[in-house]
C-alpha cells in the first residue's frame, strides 16, 4: 500500500464513519511510520478509535503504545 493509497483509505474512512477502517489504517499508518514520534501519533489515534468502536485491536494497540513508553 502506497502512502497516497493509506491517505485515500483513510479519508474515505472518515467520510463513511466506519471506525473498524480507521484502526486498521491507523495501525498501518503507525506500522509505516518513519519515526518514533510519528508511529507514537498513529497508534494513539488507533487506539482512540478501537476504544470508541469497542474494536478487540484495543488491548493490542494499549501494549505497543506502553511498550513504546507512551504512558506513565
Amino acid at each position: 500500500m502506497t502512502r497516497a493509497d493509506l491517505d485515500a483509505a483513510l479519508l474515505a474512512a472518515h467520510a463513511a464513519g466506519d471506525g473498524a477502517a480507521l484502526v486498521t489504517h491507523y495501525t498501518t499508518a503507525a506500522d509505516l511510520a518513519p519515526d518514533a514520534a510519528a508511529e507514537g501519533f498513529f497508534l494513539t489515534i488507533a487506539y482512540v478509535y478501537a476504544l470508541e468502536a469497542g474494536h478487540p485491536a484495543a488491548p493490542a494497540l494499549h501494549a505497543r503504545l506502553k511498550a513504546a513508553g507512551r504512558e506513565r
